[in-house]
């Protein structure tokens, strides 16, 4: 019995220990729990982001009763702590809702990055290159004014122009005003003045260098690589409205000119295209290696411009077709290629000269060409007729990466009763002049090639005694049946069989009425502004290959009067 006894009270002993322990725990965690709402009602009250009033900063009924019955949850009874002021009804959420929107477009604000300091932001933009300043210009109008501030762009000038060398090759300091009188962007336009001077002024040295022959620039394509010139092409929707630029996929060189290729999938819609034009475009920045720098500014420069109509196209004979495109060659030596099946644009080639082509693709502007045909005023003492003779011509048959003819230094000369019609006639090739097997065009967009056939490039140069170039031309063309009578002609005269000035080892054809019936008889036509291009083809059985002969130069008369001051008509 004493034993029971002494159990009992052992137990209720511990019993007592134990819910002494529990409410101390309680007290403990709702004691913790008050001191952190207390905390963070300080701190949104210090930072203005909870109401003005102490009674607002206080924990409200609700969350009281929240933590409550969070301290209680070890026991599983809701413990309600009094309050003064009326219990919320559940479905008043609207006064949590307004400081929960207004808190967020506050931390919106606050977080933005143009409410930034003028002075984090100009410290931010003096570690960005030229490139990246100025596409910073277009993010809103306070970092528009922070990109072109003077200080910072007085850093880049140092870099570039200061540092670079500039000042002591040119023997030239820059006016700079005082710096209460320095207008906004004074820096930034002193640099990039500077050095577009400084690199067109690289131009005359590369091109100075002058193949004897050709009359071309010898280091052409390794100055268009140190100049860092790209060529694109603008297709322009409507009354301008809306511009695209492609960049060339391809730039193939030639002895005479380039060969420039676009065959994008993202071409706009043709039947809203209005103008195609090339630029070409040249970085302004350049690094140690001399190279021009990635992402900065570059400058535009006019090189061509034609209209296109859709509806035109439509009502045209494709100049040569195959399988999958119709293809229409444009002035200017464009070439525009439409999908058969859609009627889209597949693919842009415009065939631009090497005379002056690094001045016309960097000495331009954006909406003026530069004026690559000048001329002065020649005198001509020695000749009756001044500019109808002295010049040695050159004329190149191709594709785009094979040549079919080439011929150089070929004396020519004409009467003043070969000029009429605005033209003064030129004969370069007379006899036979031997040709490839075949003429034929290449094309590749994306994801299909193809080949023209009869399609090819002309290239000629023609120089007047002082071996200075007096007309160019580059255009696509095509191999055209001549007309019967035109072949009969030239049969009776010996041109094609039987003359004296045909090859020692050409033999009679196998079959002459081919020659009567037209089908072994073409010709060949290219213009431009100031002049244009005839010839004539034939198959030679003998040897399988073609001969080029009675090619013409047609060159206009304004050129001639413009250069030597005559009147011809």
């Amino acid at each position: 019995m004493a034993h029971s006894c002494k159990e009992g009270l052992h137990n209720l002993h511990r019993t007592t220990l134990l819910r002494k322990t529990r409410d101390h725990t309680m007290s403990t965690k709702m004691s913790t729990q008050q001191q952190h709402v207390d905390k963070l009602s300080s701190y949104l009250k210090s930072h203005k982001l909870s109401d003005d009033t102490a009674d607002k900063s206080r924990p409200s009924s609700s969350q009281r009763q929240m933590i409550s019955r969070g301290a209680s949850g070890g026991t599983g009874k809701a413990q309600t702590a009094r309050t003064g002021s009326p219990a919320r009804r559940p479905g008043d959420t609207s006064v949590n809702t307004t400081k929960t929107s207004t808190l967020r477009m506050h931390l919106a604000k606050k977080l933005c990055i143009q409410n930034m300091p003028d002075e984090i932001l100009l410290r931010v933009f003096s570690f960005l290159n030229a490139g990246a300043l100025l596409l910073a210009a277009t993010v809103c109008k306070k970092w528009y004014s922070l990109a072109h501030d003077n200080f910072i762009w007085r850093l880049q000038y140092r870099i570039h122009v200061e540092l670079g060398g500039l000042d002591k090759l040119e023997k030239k300091e820059p006016h700079v005003p005082p710096d209460g009188q320095l207008a906004p962007g004074y820096w930034q336009k002193q640099a990039i003045s500077r050095l577009v001077a400084a690199r067109n002024n690289r131009i005359p040295k590369i091109v100075k260098s002058r193949n004897p022959n050709t009359c071309m620039p010898v280091h052409l394509q390794q100055g268009i690589t140190a100049i860092g010139t790209k060529w694109y092409v603008c297709l322009v929707e409507g009354n301008n409205r809306k511009e695209h630029n492609f960049a060339a996929n391809d730039a193939i060189y030639s002895k005479f000119s380039h060969s420039l290729r676009w065959y994008d999938l993202s071409f706009p819609p043709i039947r809203s295209i209005r103008y195609i034009r090339l630029y070409g475009v040249t970085p302004v920045f350049y690094g140690r290696d001399g190279l021009g720098s990635k992402n900065c500014p570059r400058t535009r420069s006019l090189m061509q411009t034609i209209e296109l109509s859709w509806s035109q196209l439509q009502d045209r004979t494709p100049d040569v077709q195959d399988d999958l495109v119709n293809v229409y060659f444009m002035e200017e030596g464009f070439i525009v290629a439409v999908w058969k099946d859609g009627g889209e644009l597949a693919f842009i080639n415009c065939i631009v000269h090497n005379h002056h082509l690094l001045q016309r693709s960097v000495l331009g502007s954006s909406t003026t060409c530069y004026p690559h045909m000048v001329h002065g005023h020649q005198r001509d003492e020695l000749s009756k007729h001044p500019g109808l003779s002295r010049y040695d011509c050159l004329v190149s048959l191709r594709n785009h990466r094979k040549v079919f003819l080439e011929e150089y230094e070929v004396s020519a000369y004409t009467t003043r009763d070969k000029v009429a019609n605005g033209f003064a006639s030129f004969e370069v090739l007379k006899d036979w002049n031997a040709a490839d097997k075949e003429f034929y065009l290449r094309w590749k967009t994306e994801l299909f090639k193809g080949e023209l056939k009869d399609a090819f490039i002309v290239d000629t140069v023609m120089m007047d005694d002082n071996r200075q170039v007096f007309w160019t031309l580059c255009a696509p063309t095509k191999l055209v049946k001549m007309e019967l009578a035109e072949v009969r002609a030239l049969v009776k005269s010996g041109q094609i069989w039987g003359g004296t000035n045909l090859p020692f080892l050409f033999r009679r054809p196998k079959d002459p009425r081919s020659f009567d019936a037209g089908e072994n008889c073409w010709s060949f036509e290219a213009a431009n502004s100031l002049g244009k291009v005839t010839g004539k083809v034939i198959w030679d059985e003998e040897r399988e290959r073609y001969q080029v002969f009675q090619v013409y130069f047609h060159i206009a008369t304004k050129l001639i009067n413009m250069v030597f001051g005559t009147n011809y008509d």
